[in-house]
Parts: C-alpha cells; structure tokens; sequence
C-alpha cells in the first residue's frame, strides 16, 4: 500500500495540466484517494502536497518580481540560455503574450507553477478531510489545523493569480470527471467578488492555526495566525490600491454577464480596511515573538556600527527562521539565487584552476542592481540624494559619476586607497549592506572579524579583475551585485562551494510595517499625516541605522521630519500626505531592494508607466582602467510599459477551450 501511495503522489506532483484542464480534475479513481486518506501518514502527505505549489520567491528565472522590475539586469550579448527571453526576464524586455505567455501561472507553463491546479489540489484535500470518517486517526485538533492550513493556501494561491490577473475565476469547489462540458466552463469574476471571497476564507479559519510553529525541527514553513493574517493584509492592500480602486481605465473590462471586473468608484473605505488587516497582522505578529532583525544578537565577533547596521538589512533576508520572517516555505530556489548574486571576491581564482561546471556554478554575479537601484538609496543624512542639501551644494550629486579615492576612515565600507565612484561615498548603511560594486568590501565569505586585514574581502570590478568579466562571461552587466540576497556564511572557494540556502521572505515585519503606514496614511481624511506613520517610519529607519548618535549624527534623522527640516531642499515634505506618500513608497524601495517588490508595487501604484519606461543603465563593465570603467552606460532603451501590462494575458489557446472566459483588457 505504501508503494501504491508513493506513486500516486509522485505521479500527482509529476502531471503536467493545461489552463483550463484546471476544470478538470485528476481521475476519479476513489480506491487511490480512499488509500490516501485513510490514515494520517498519507494523509500528511497529501497536506504537504498542497503547499508544495507556493512559487518560489528566490527563484530569479521564474519569479516575475525579481526580474521584472527594472531593479536588476544581466548580460545579454553571451546567449545564456538561462537568461532567455522565455524567463520573466523576458517580461522586463517587453516581451510579455498572449501566443505563449512569459511565467505562465495560470497555465502553470514557462517555469511557473500551476495555480489552479494547486487550488484544486486543496479542494480535493478539503473535500476528505472534512469529512470524519476519513483520516480515522487523525484528532479533531489536527483536523482543525489541517483544513485551516489548506483553507489559507487556497486563499493564497486565489491571491497569486488575482495579484497578476486581475479579476479570475473562483474555485471553491473540486468538479468531478462526470460534470457536463458546461458545468466546467467558468468566467472571471469582478476583483471585488474575489476579494471578499479571499479574506472570507482566511477569517474562517485563521483562528485554527497555532499562533506561532513550536516544533520548529519539523514544522517550520508551515502557517500560523500570523502569517494568515499577513496574507489577509497583502490581499486588502491590493484591493484599495489604485489599480484595483476606482481604475477608470479600465471602464471597458467587463466579463460576457456584463459586470464591471475592476470597481470604477473610489473608496477611502477600502483603504480603512487594509489598515486594520495591517494593524491586526503587525499586533498578532509581534505578540507571538516576530521583531525586526537585529545582527549584533548573533554576531560571532563583536563589530564596528558600519557593519552591524549594513548587515541587518542583509540578514534580515537570508538569516534562516528569523524573528521578521512573518512567512515562507522551503529553500526557495536560493541556492542558485546566491551565487547568481555573489561577486567572486578569490584573489587566486583563475581559469586554468577551475572547470566550466565549477564556473557555472560559483560566484557571478550576473544578478546585477542597475545604477537607478544604487541611486535610490538614501544618503547618509536619511534623504535623497538628489534632494540632499549637502550633496547638492557639494557638488556631490552633479559629479556622482566621477571618481574618488577611500579615505582609511571608510575602510569598513570601501577599500583604502582604491578609487571609486563618488555615488558610492556618504550613503546610508542599507546602500552598503544590499550593494557591492568596485571597491566595496564584501563581509563574509570567510571575513567574519571586522579588523582583520588579512581576511578581508574586496570586490575588483573592472575587466579582467577578479569581480568582472575575467573570461568574457557570467558577470555583473552594470558593476552592482546583489550582497544583500547573500548569506554571509557562505563559502566559495578554488574547491569548496557552501551555500547556506534560507527560506526567501514571501512577507516579514517590516513589508507590514510599511503596508500599514501606507494604508493608515490613505485612509486618514484630509490632508494631516497620522502620527503613527513617523513612529513605523522610524522603527525602520533607527534599525538601518539612521539615527542620532551613529556616524556622527547630532540630529534624530530616523524621524523624516527632522531628516528632512535639517537636510532636504524640500523640508516640508514629510508634513503633507502627499509628501509622506512619497516617502514611504521610496522607503520600500530601499527596505525591500531587491526582494521582488518593486515590479508589483509599481503595478498596483499604476507608476509602472513611467518608472519602467526608462532605459536600464551601468557602469562600463568592460573598461579596464578607471577611466573606462566609470562611464554611465544605456544597457537597454526600454519599451514603453503601457496600461495593458498592468495585468497580465491569458493563453489565447484557453479562450477557444471555455467560451465563457475573456482576455484581459487590452490584449
């Protein structure tokens, strides 16, 4: 029996079902099913089957956040198959379709996992479990968590779809193999409808979920409270944000009953509600132990402020379990993810010591921030550059591009002695924590004491040097890596690879905190800034290490306020809800850099318009001497993202399957 279930869960987790085949269902072979749930062990199985479909958020190739977003870049003119315009890199090209589309998630095509073959999945399962008589030795309170546990999947993987889609059928129910060709067929459902159907789901059942994972040895990865309510809260965000509250330009998308699919009023109310999800999630989250990271309690050495406050970011991300992690599942694809990531900082690496596959496989980089993700980053004083008082009277913002030499008193960030660009001088701790570029230090891969010369790790970018494009390919196109995807334990070496692969954050606290403020600032009447917004605004400024006392800072600049009275040439800023809007989404774009948030933020703000309709720039990275090097290059003139790609296409061939469905609006 034993073998017969083992078969029939690898040949579950191995069929390969078309878009609409999500009406269907696997055969209705009840001897099977009635093995699977007769008992516990099986049972679990087919539980750890449903959550087997999350999409792996650390999967550069096949999650459309990291990729497509124009936060990163790789090197196009070597061919790669693996940076192939049939990834979601093809997305951030333009190359989006309806023949064929790119990270398929509907269809679960192109690297992406099947959705509603998953939300089926979850029906079958709920469809056993609820009922008694199976799963004979299964507790009522192990029934309970079980259909909570798949309740919120199915809730989750509704959300996958609608983030991306828009407006997408509900599957509330498994159809069995005996349903007529009508009663399969079934039509996309106003944004509206599915997401009150969505947070119906998770409020039924979160209360059945243990508030936090007390067997973390064997259930780690699985949902608590408050990871359930994390998800309700991304789903309300979602809902009242622009693209999806009062969309007029979608006045036209209507489904074949003629109901409006995107509301065409605006409500202040919605906005009222994602609040309270947020607020809810962050009091049941920090209740049960969850916190925003802090380096130092786990530091082997005792380190300057420089790197201890550049590491939380870092750490916050790839740091296994830790306090923030609100929720994710597995390894998320990392492994890859990290050395894609990872500038090669081995002095004697050359490529007579080392084979093709080892190449392949270690450090390079090819993950590479553009120059507008470095730019983005605050200074020093908490600001933007290019509003930074300093900066601008300085001359510093208008010569960025040109070069410096490191000052010793830099020597925890940058090189000694070494000449780099001014944009990478006086900036913030999160800059240098998230980013390496030539003459950036690079802690761990082995440094882990801070004033130890001998082992200290550099990264030479140029051409030929040991972090550029030493054998013309798998390098960084714009002369940025991604440290901050990077765990700083790994070790990568002439014959050693230890990558310590970490669950990639699907939400952790500080994506809620800013969920939160932005949903408070939207929801608060009139134009007066809630009080709370600077108090959230501050916790994640004070963690990054913007703050008074640090670096020499006389001034509470973890206050916006203050950081912006003192150093901005826009010092009321802060003091408006327009101004503090800006704030925070710039804020998320540095806390969450690099973590697949952008590309869908700048959606559901509708500013994807504007923002990915620039070119994607970078250093020369073929340059060899300095003066080569530091010359801005156009890596691509970007095709206008237009309105239709706010959501994405179905295949054309599911439209000829069910009738009933219609294309997305505009394609």
């Amino acid at each position: 029996m034993k073998k017969l279930v083992n078969i029939f869960i690898v040949l579950l987790m191995s069929l390969n079902y078309g878009c609409s085949d999500y009406l269907d269902v696997i055969p209705d072979n009840l001897a099977t099913l009635d093995i699977v749930f007769n008992n516990k062990t099986t049972a679990e199985k087919y539980l750890f089957n449903c959550y087997s479909f999350v999409p792996e958020y650390g999967n550069l190739w096949d999650n459309p956040g990291l990729s497509s977003g124009h936060e990163v870049w790789y090197y196009t003119e070597k061919g790669d198959a693996r940076f192939s315009n049939n990834t979601s890199w093809g997305i951030a090209r333009g190359l989006q379709n309806t023949t064929n589309p790119l990270t398929n998630y509907w269809d679960g095509e192109q690297g992406a996992k099947p959705m509603f073959r998953a939300i089926r999945e979850c029906n079958i399962f709920l469809e056993y479990v609820r009922d008694r008589k199976r799963v004979p030795d299964l507790s009522d309170s192990e029934r309970k968590r079980w259909i909570a546990e798949v309740n919120i999947l199915k809730a989750f993987y509704h959300y996958y779809l609608f983030h991306l889609y828009g407006p997408i059928p509900i599957t509330d129910t498994y159809v069995p193999v005996s349903a007529s060709q009508e009663e399969v067929k079934v039509t996309r459902v106003p944004v509206d409808k599915v997401v009150e159907y969505m947070v119906k789901l998770i409020d039924d059942s979160y209360n059945n979920l243990p508030p936090k994972i007390f067997l973390p040895a064997t259930e780690m990865g699985r949902l608590t409270q408050p990871a359930a309510l994390a998800i309700k809260a991304k789903i309300l965000l979602w809902a009242a944000s622009p693209l999806f509250n009062g969309n007029t330009d979608y006045a036209n998308f209507r489904n074949k009953e003629g109901e409006h699919l995107i509301n065409q009023t605006y409500s202040r109310e919605k906005w009222v509600s994602a609040m309270e999800a947020c607020h809810a999630a962050i009091k049941l989250a920090e209740q049960n132990g969850h916190a925003l990271y802090d380096f130092s309690m786990n530091a082997v050495f005792s380190i300057p402020d420089e790197i201890h406050y550049a590491m939380n970011i870092r750490q916050a991300v790839t740091e296994r379990f830790n306090a923030e992690l609100i929720w994710s599942v597995g390894k998320q694809g990392t492994g890859a993810l990290q050395r894609n990531s990872m500038a090669c900082v081995i002095p004697a690496l050359n490529q007579g010591k080392v084979t093709g596959a080892m190449l392949q496989a270690c450090a390079t980089g090819v993950f590479a921030p553009t120059i507008e993700t470095a730019e983005r980053f605050y200074s020093a004083n908490g600001v933007p550059i290019n509003e930074d008082l300093e900066w601008i009277n300085k001359g510093y913002y208008n010569n960025r591009y040109s070069t410096q030499q490191v000052p010793n008193t830099e020597k925890y960030n940058l090189k000694s002695g070494f000449t780099t660009a001014v944009l990478n001088f006086n900036r913030e701790p999160r800059f240098y924590g998230s980013l390496g570029f030539d003459g950036s230090t690079w802690y761990g891969n082995g440094w882990k004491d801070a004033n130890d010369e001998n082992s200290k790790n550099y990264v030479d970018a140029k051409s030929g040097k040991n972090s550029g494009d030493k054998w013309a390919t798998l390098y960084s196109a714009t002369g940025y890596f991604a440290k901050k995807l990077v765990h700083y334990e790994n070790e990568i070496t002439n014959d050693k690879q230890d990558i310590k692969e970490y669950p990639f954050p699907i939400v952790r606290l500080a994506d809620l905190y800013l969920m939160y403020i932005e949903a408070l600032n939207e929801s608060t009447e009139g134009e007066e800034v809630n009080p709370e917004v600077y108090e959230y605004l501050k916790r994640i400024r004070e963690r990054s290490g913007l703050k008074k006392g640090l670096f020499g800072q006389t001034e509470d600049i973890g206050d916006v306020r203050v950081a912006w009275e003192k150093y901005s040439n826009d010092p009321t800023k802060p003091l408006s809800k327009g101004g503090i809007r800006e704030i925070i989404k710039h804020e998320r774009q540095i806390e969450l850099a690099l973590e697949g948030q952008q590309y869908h933020d700048l959606r559901r703000w509708k500013d994807a318009t504007k923002e990915l309709s620039k070119p994607v720039k970078g250093w020369n990275v073929h340059g060899k001497t300095e003066e080569e090097y530091y010359k801005i290059t156009v890596l691509y003139n970007a095709k206008a993202f237009t309105n239709k790609e706010y959501l994405w296409p179905i295949k054309d061939h599911d439209l000829q399957i069910d009738n009933k469905l219609i294309q997305t609006y505009g394609w």
